[in-house]
């Protein structure tokens, strides 16, 4: 069993990934796109990732990306969330 990483690593983490993917969680929680259980899940979500250290280098080689990588169990969030 994996153990999680540390919350606020992972809440960095997933601020990082949605500004490389151009999405504002903040606008998204002001507008209701998200709320903020929602938010945490993502945050637990990646706390179980095993991709951590090739998601770091990714986030320090690009500032933006099309889309969050495919291995990112908030993805889908994201692509939701550019698009709204």
């Amino acid at each position: 069993m994996q153990t999680l990483g540390k919350p606020r690593d992972h809440f960095w983490r997933v601020i990082k990934m949605a500004k490389a993917c151009e999405v504002d969680l903040s606008t998204a929680l002001d507008e209701g796109e998200i709320d903020v259980e929602f938010y945490a899940d993502m945050i637990d979500g990646c706390r179980g990732c095993t991709q951590v250290e090739k998601c770091d280098r990714k986030l320090s080689r690009m500032p933006t990306l099309e889309e969050a990588p495919e291995y990112c169990v908030n993805r889908e969030t994201f692509a939701r969330l550019r698009s709204a």
